[in-house]
């Protein structure tokens, strides 16, 4: 018996450890058994998915098939490294479809996460918070992260492009002192107003510790600072919601949305309209705008449908809330018919209340309660997704076509989520005003009024986001449509090709349109996108990368049976 006394040499333990490790005995029948169930839990999803849908690897094989190789008249070189990036992105998605639509993906995940929801767990795109809230992931991600600003950050997300996809600009500080700029130069006052993330503001309703972390970004004072030093006036929406909590003990968010309710938005228009009148002066009068009585609204939120299919013991039910319209009494002063000196350049924050394709009715978002503030008109450049680039490339490309949003504008407020100031996309734009280009000669042209039946072949479509993973429940993709002959036409028509945009995704599931892929024949029916731009054109889209279809006025279409 060994003396408990007398030390142990360790280097004997070393050696005693690596004896026992050398001579773990496995028998063959045992081997043969862990490989053999290795080799079976492998195979059986796909073993499955051949059984049930023996077509499915084909679908996968074909949607990653639509990319081009290069022009004829590239060089070799180009030609190689466009067929390298069309190979990589056909690989990413057949990926993401068997990610997404695969049976295995169908059958385990809803009930997977229906009980990892239940324990509390939420998922990759859901933080579950107390008292039925819920908060997305990545605001969560930005309020707790380190500071957007700090140099490690920075480099970090520089670096994260590849072969397939550019890597983002992360810096927000030049594009816009570059805006601020370029806005002076033609006597436009700039006024920059970063709106808080949900966590940011009712970030208690995380609880436990995500709760006690959320401080705001660490970045965030600095941003600012830096900012109002160089000239640029920030209305710094953060302060103003959290001196407003600290006197109320309601909440400022929706709690299964992550955007802010409708009361917020009219005390955050009521703030920003007394800073604006501060530093800007105005050539017009006021008008006549009246809220309308509030009026219930009931919506899912959008954090709510990314969980998954609602199940009658969710805990997370549809929300009301009591949503105020704008009403312009005198038609001489309606938007349509006085032009606005304030521009509102927003994304989601601005959309919400606004847009009644996002579920939570119309005329009462921000624009319209700035409006009301002001007692003046406002225009909107909105899109729900993108903050940090989206609003300034759309105002550009209206400069492009020669359509002058800027004049008679005494003031710009750019609008983004802060989010976007640890992820957005934060690279310059030109506003230089410019004489219309000329018009594609080879696109069908939209006449007022037009109702067409069309078949063609896909040439493009725009990027479309995974089902899922945005917290938009809807998106519109942009088709580059080639040899396109209309039904019925009694003569040639005007154009060969078509730019059209159609839904991809409705509710967080894709459309038969999002199955498209390049080759594929297909019929529409379109008609010109001005009909329905008023009531989509802030939905997030994706467009095309050929410059010729990019100038081309597009349509909106709805598909007529399959791709063939």
């Amino acid at each position: 018996m060994p003396d408990p006394d007398r030390p142990r040499d360790p280097l004997a333990r070393i050696a005693t450890a690596r004896h026992e490790l050398g001579r773990t005995a496995v028998s063959p029948a045992v081997a043969r058994g862990l490989v053999a169930g290795f080799i079976a839990l492998t195979a059986a999803p796909l073993l499955a998915q051949l059984a049930v849908e023996p077509a499915f690897f084909l679908t996968a094989l074909r949607s990653g098939a639509g990319g081009v190789a290069g022009a004829p008249g590239e060089s070799v070189a180009a030609r190689v490294f466009a067929g390298n990036r069309a190979l990589l992105a056909s690989i990413r998605a057949i990926d993401d479809l068997l990610g997404d639509e695969s049976l295995a993906t169908r059958v385990v995940r809803p009930p997977l996460q229906a009980l990892l929801q239940a324990a509390g767990a939420g998922t990759a795109q859901v933080h579950q918070g107390v008292d039925g809230w819920l908060f997305y992931a990545p605001d969560v991600a930005h309020v707790t992260g380190p500071g957007f600003l700090e140099p490690r950050q920075l480099r970090r997300r520089a670096a994260e492009g590849d072969t397939v996809t550019a890597a983002r600009r992360p810096d927000p500080r030049p594009a816009i002192h570059h805006l601020h700029r370029q806005l002076a130069r033609r006597g436009v006052t700039l006024i920059v107003m970063p709106t808080p993330v949900k966590p940011a503001v009712d970030g208690r309703r995380l609880g436990g510790r995500a709760a006690a972390r959320v401080a705001g970004n660490a970045s965030h004072g600095a941003f600012v600072e830096h900012l109002r030093a160089r000239g640029v006036p920030v209305f710094d929406v953060l302060g103003e919601l959290r001196a407003a909590r600290a006197g109320q003990p309601r909440p400022l968010y929706l709690a299964t949305d992550t955007h802010w309710r409708p009361e917020t938005v009219e005390l955050v228009a009521g703030r920003l309209a007394a800073f604006i009148e501060r530093r800007v002066v105005f050539a017009d009068g006021p008008t006549t705008v009246r809220r309308t009585a509030a009026q219930p609204v009931t919506n899912r939120g959008d954090t709510a449908r990314l969980l998954g299919p609602a199940r009658p013991w969710t805990a997370y039910p549809p929300e009301t809330v009591a949503v105020r319209r704008i009403v312009f009494d005198d038609a001489r002063s309606r938007q349509s018919e006085r032009p606005a000196e304030v521009l509102l350049l927003g994304d989601s924050f601005s959309n919400v209340f606004s847009l009644a394709a996002m579920g939570w009715g119309a005329a009462a978002g921000l624009a319209e309660q700035l409006a009301f503030a002001l007692q003046r008109p406002v225009d909107r450049l909105a899109r729900n997704d993108d903050g940090a680039y989206a609003s300034r490339a759309l105002l550009a490309a209206a400069l492009r076509r020669g359509q002058d949003l800027l004049a008679g504008k005494r003031v710009v407020v750019f609008q983004f989520a802060t989010r976007e100031l640890s992820r957005g996309d934060w690279r310059l734009v030109d506003l230089r005003p410019s004489a219309p280009p000329p018009r594609p000669a080879s696109f069908l042209r939209p006449a007022p009024g037009a109702r067409l039946e069309v078949r063609g072949v896909v040439r493009e479509i725009g990027p479309l986001p995974r089902p899922g993973s945005v917290p938009y429940p809807d998106h519109i993709a942009a088709l580059h449509v080639a040899e396109v002959t209309v039904r019925g036409a009694a003569a040639a028509v005007d154009g060969d090709d078509l730019l059209v945009y159609l839904w991809s995704m409705r509710g967080h599931q894709p459309t038969g349109a999002a199955r498209y892929r390049a080759g594929d024949a297909i019929a529409l029916r379109i008609r010109p996108w001005s009909d329905v731009a008023g009531a989509l054109d802030g939905i997030n889209r994706s467009e095309v990368a050929a410059p010729a279809a990019r100038l081309a006025e597009p349509w909106w279409g709805e598909p007529i049976g399959e791709p063939r």
